[in-house]
């Protein structure tokens, strides 16, 4: 006898919910991946290669998200925005901007971490991570800089970037 393959129920599982489990799933898979890098080549190693797959994540993703999202801006505000979008509303971090000046915009993550909901690695890698925020900042204008403040990995209540624009 030839068996039916499951299924999940519509009922049980609509779309939002398979859609919040993968995302769950996917972000737990490279926290263990990290976490695996980490344990068998090091701390030093691992931040390099975490740089490395940020910054080409960027060059991948950046332009094509900010058009998506139809930000048509290339200011401080408008690449904050697209931080906001994509990591707050899309991925499901509790974020938010707070415009500080015109060409100053603080972006601030609020617990839980979804990458790494223990907090468990070192502040190193979420250094390593934001260089996809720097290299954002370098394809959407060069005069943007990007810098952390607070990163919840070293005891801070939160994660703060900042993107300023500066002269020159």
């Amino acid at each position: 006898m030839k068996r039916k393959s499951p299924q999940l129920s519509e009922k049980e599982w609509p779309e939002l919910r398979r859609i919040k489990a993968a995302n769950k799933t996917g972000w737990s898979y490279f926290g263990a991946l990290v976490k695996t890098l980490n344990r068998e080549l090091g701390e030093e190693k691992t931040r390099q290669i975490l740089s490395i797959f940020m910054a080409e994540n960027a060059k991948k993703y950046v332009k094509a998200g900010m058009k998506g999202f139809a930000i048509e801006g290339n200011d401080a505000w408008s690449l904050a925005s697209y931080f906001k979008l994509a990591t707050g509303d899309i991925i499901g971090y509790r974020a938010e901007l707070i415009e500080e000046s015109p060409k100053k915009v603080a972006y601030r993550l609020y617990p839980p971490c979804l990458w790494f909901p223990e907090l468990d690695i070192p502040p190193t890698f979420c250094r390593a991570l934001a260089t996809f925020e720097e290299e954002a900042a370098k394809i959407v204008n060069p005069r943007i800089k990007t810098y952390f403040t607070k990163l919840m990995t070293q005891g801070d209540p939160y994660c703060e970037c900042i993107f300023e624009e500066r002269e020159g």
